[in-house]
């Protein structure tokens, strides 16, 4: 009676979720739609499917919300304005875009179910750039696709998490499709997206190929698994990637995240119908109702990250925070970079981080450019160290690898980093 039950629960969550990403979709297409209707639907599937994570998940979601309610109570002490719209529609885009590009395993993953993955170094090197450039556009649905190609037949291991963990992380140096660009642009007005890309690509670049060659040394690529980089592997992430260029380019003012859970519900469908008429509306439906609850990890997770990352910012809010800053250059950027990606790893996701410095420094007339691209490097060092990131819950909450193993797996990748983002810096400012 009890897994009847539970089943019960979890086919109407899938329905509930579907709405969800429907919701989002609408809200990110006219504004005037409150984005905590999909918010409260995430919650309210959430409350069904809570009994589907495991004793892991449940503690940390347990801490987030804990933690993030003492930062909400502590801001309405100190009257600060609370603001609950966000404690329910905080990271609603990103959980309607997981929602959305889950679908996209009906028509992406291969027929024969055990066909073998590429094994040993190429593959690696492979799936590292693959990730990375299939994220610059299609963000974290290249986490999505890559990742359930690798695990469909094997548990996901921690070297297959690390390759996906900083090959899309540092997509954040200068993709103009992230949102760590647009967070950077807004909060430091007057700054240059052709100055920031130029000086982030290479850095990019350069952490990749670090990555690369410290997981190939001595053998420890030997096992490793790829992403089998062909055209009929690609095709459709590919077709997304250049819908999604050409939709963002006719209409930029429509987000990112509503753009590709659009397009991967519609064209899921429409190839669905195609290949396998009445039966591939089907699948779909199936999917609604099966696929989808077993997101319950990621689910929980991201909502009650929402509510840590509102309660920091109330708490942030409330201590009325305030700096004298005479100048700011290559050094001071260096140091509130280092303090940035600091404070990011133990739970302070980089866009609180970097509302705060930008609403400090930017009125003081400091280079925009040399402020936004501090921004950028934070964000891609942060989420790629940090157990609390999207990136790393996705990957905890989806493929079951702890997040401090990706943490004590990339803190010496972290430092280095922060060695070569503080080179690029003082390049950029000619000190």
């Amino acid at each position: 009676m009890k897994q009847l039950h539970q089943r019960a629960a979890e086919k109407l969550a899938g329905s509930i979720l579907f709405l969800m990403a429907l919701l989002s979709i609408l809200h990110g297409l006219y504004g005037n739609l409150p984005a905590y209707l999909a918010g409260g639907a995430g919650w309210l599937a959430a409350l069904l499917l809570a009994t589907s994570t495991n004793t892991v998940q449940r503690i940390q979601v347990i801490a987030m919300l804990l933690v993030g309610g003492c930062g909400l109570l502590w801001g309405a002490l100190s009257g600060a304005v609370i603001p609950f719209e966000k404690v329910f529609s905080t990271n609603q885009a990103m959980l309607a875009m997981l929602a959305s590009v889950s679908f996209l395993r009906l028509v992406t993953q291969p027929a024969i179910c055990d066909e073998a993955l590429p094994q040993g170094d190429r593959p690696l090197w492979r799936t590292l750039f693959g990730v990375h450039f299939l994220g610059t556009v299609i963000n974290m649905s290249s986490i999505v696709i890559i990742g359930d190609r690798l695990s469909a037949n094997r548990a996901m291991t921690p070297l297959q998490a690390c390759v996906l963990s900083r090959g899309f992380a540092m997509a954040a140096c200068w993709s103009p499709f992230f949102a760590a660009m647009g967070i950077a642009l807004s909060n430091a007005p007057g700054s240059q997206l052709t100055t920031l890309s130029t000086v982030g690509f290479p850095v990019a670049m350069l952490a990749l190929l670090l990555t690369g060659w410290e997981l190939t040394r001595n053998s420890r690529a030997d096992s490793f698994h790829g992403y089998p980089m062909q055209f009929s592997a690609l095709w459709i992430p590919a077709l997304l990637a250049l819908m999604l260029m050409l939709l963002h380019h006719a209409w930029p003012t429509i987000p990112i995240l509503t753009l590709i859970s659009t397009l991967s519900l519609s064209v899921t469908l429409l190839l669905l119908l195609l290949r396998h008429g009445r039966a591939g509306l089907g699948a779909y439906r199936q999917h609604i109702r099966v696929g989808l609850p077993r997101m319950s990890g990621e689910l929980l997770l991201f909502l009650a990250a929402g509510v840590l990352a509102t309660g920091i910012a109330s708490a942030i809010q409330a201590s009325n925070l305030s700096v004298d800053v005479q100048t700011f250059g290559a050094t001071e950027a260096s140091l509130l970079l280092l303090a940035m990606v600091s404070v990011s790893v133990i739970g302070i996701h980089p866009v609180i981080s970097i509302a705060t410095a930008g609403g400090i420094l930017s009125p003081l007339g400091v280079d925009p450019n040399l402020l936004a691209i501090t921004f950028l490097m934070t964000w891609a060092i942060g989420v790629s160290t940090t157990p609390f990131s999207g990136l790393h819950l996705t990957i905890q909450g989806r493929y079951h690898i702890n997040a401090f193993t990706l943490l004590r797996m990339n803190a010496g990748f972290a430092l280095v980093m922060l060695g070569v983002a503080t080179l690029a810096l003082h390049l950029y400012t000619g000190v």
